[in-house]
């Protein structure tokens, strides 16, 4: 990315974009790429279903661009069409879950302080979750998924799924007493 590409606001872009500038969006694109794969691999644990997901969100993105309000966030109109492409490419495939693979594009950040023995336990852990985190229902895992792995608050979670507060923090604590009660069998230890 160019100094001049930085120094352009999200919100600069989109309306650039609204006047069908193509340099524009390619700046978009290149910006949230990673996000957007990121999120959508965490959602499938399949990298072609992830690329696939990203590229027919970016396409949603060109072709609604007149009607994108550049004053939201551009990653919550991002993570919003990237689990409604995947909702409904799971409602089209009649399947409930994804194959299970890790990416190595999902690395977890570690403290470069902390033993190795911590760090093993750590990414262990982590990629536990995430494994156990594909066998919940599609709203527990979308909401489990943005809150927990992609660390948005619950209102940016609201945004993206169009659920009410209630609802997201009842479908994210339920996900959680999954995950930790599979963990607790796994394991033999109680979290």
């Amino acid at each position: 990315m160019s100094p001049q590409e930085a120094k352009t606001s999200d919100a600069n872009l989109i309306l650039n974009c609204q006047s069908d500038d193509q340099a524009a969006f390619r700046i978009l694109v290149e910006r949230y790429q990673a996000t957007a794969f990121r999120f959508a691999f965490r959602l499938t644990c399949n990298t072609p279903d992830a690329e696939d997901l990203c590229q027919n969100a970016f396409l949603r993105v060109w072709n609604y661009r007149y009607r994108i309000n550049q004053e939201l966030p551009f990653t919550t109109l991002l993570y919003t069409i990237v689990s409604r492409l995947w909702i409904d490419h799971q409602r089209s495939k009649k399947r409930r879950f994804f194959t299970n693979r890790v990416d190595a594009l999902d690395a977890e950040i570690v403290d470069p302080n902390a033993l190795p023995e911590t760090i093993a336990i750590n990414q262990d852990l982590a990629q536990r979750i995430k494994t156990l985190s594909t066998k919940l229902p599609p709203r527990q895992r979308l909401v489990f998924t943005l809150r927990d792995l992609e660390d948005l608050n619950i209102r940016e979670v609201m945004e993206v799924t169009g659920l009410s507060a209630g609802s997201v923090k009842s479908n994210l604590s339920i996900a959680r007493q999954k995950i930790r009660k599979q963990l607790q069998s796994i394991t033999g230890r109680t979290l």
